[in-house]
């Protein structure tokens, strides 16, 4: 079995991987790793390391440096994805846990993707949108927001990314379910009564 993961972030994404990967024997490739190592160098310019600080490496759409490292980070995640393509050829079960903005991948990407895995979509509901945007600010992780943000006159930075969070959220949900195969909602999935076996039975049927 061959999976992947994908959500907003804070989704469950990497709790579930593990979850498969500690129980159920699944070889874990976790993309936010893979590209944190491949930024190593760059980051240490700054004295940077982790996931957290490429969030800060990378910056918010408002920041003058933000296009330029936008991109370097999706050129990046496109890279990466290919080496775990070659690396689960001749794999059995394993789980890609992948980032928030695997839908802005380029298509041959997101077909191969399609074709080599199920691909399990961690949806995260309207309700639940606001803290996600509270722990965003507080704890800012590596956003691609593509045309999602944009300033309007008067608004201060802070304003501006309030108001265009939750388009950036609307929609990458339209694009998560283009690509997804099994749907899993986020209070069923967040329950603390819902064992990884029950995932893997959603999986299955």
């Amino acid at each position: 079995m061959k999976l992947s993961i994908i959500g907003m972030s804070g989704s469950g994404k990497s709790y579930w991987s593990k979850k498969l990967q500690e129980e159920k024997g699944f070889k874990r490739f976790c993309c936010d790793d893979i590209i944190e190592q491949k930024l190593s160098h760059e980051l240490k310019k700054f004295g940077y390391s982790g996931l957290h600080d490429v969030g800060k490496w990378m910056g918010q759409p408002f920041d003058p440096q933000y296009v330029k490292r936008s991109k370097k980070y999706l050129y990046f995640e496109n890279k990466a994805t290919y080496e775990i393509f070659r690396a689960i050829k001749h794999q059995k079960n394993i789980v890609i846990d992948t980032t928030g903005s695997v839908i802005y991948m380029e298509n041959s990407i997101l077909q191969k993707l399609s074709k080599l895995t199920q691909i399990i979509y961690l949806d995260t509901p309207v309700t639940v949108q606001q803290e996600m945007y509270r722990l965003y600010l507080k704890d800012p992780k590596p956003v691609i927001w593509g045309k999602s943000f944009y300033k309007v006159n008067g608004e201060s930075n802070i304003e501006s990314l309030s108001r265009c969070y939750p388009k950036l959220l609307a929609f990458r949900s339209k694009r998560y379910e283009n690509i997804t195969n099994i749907r899993f909602d986020y209070t069923f999935s967040h329950s603390q009564n819902f064992s990884v076996d029950e995932f893997m039975e959603v999986i299955k049927k």
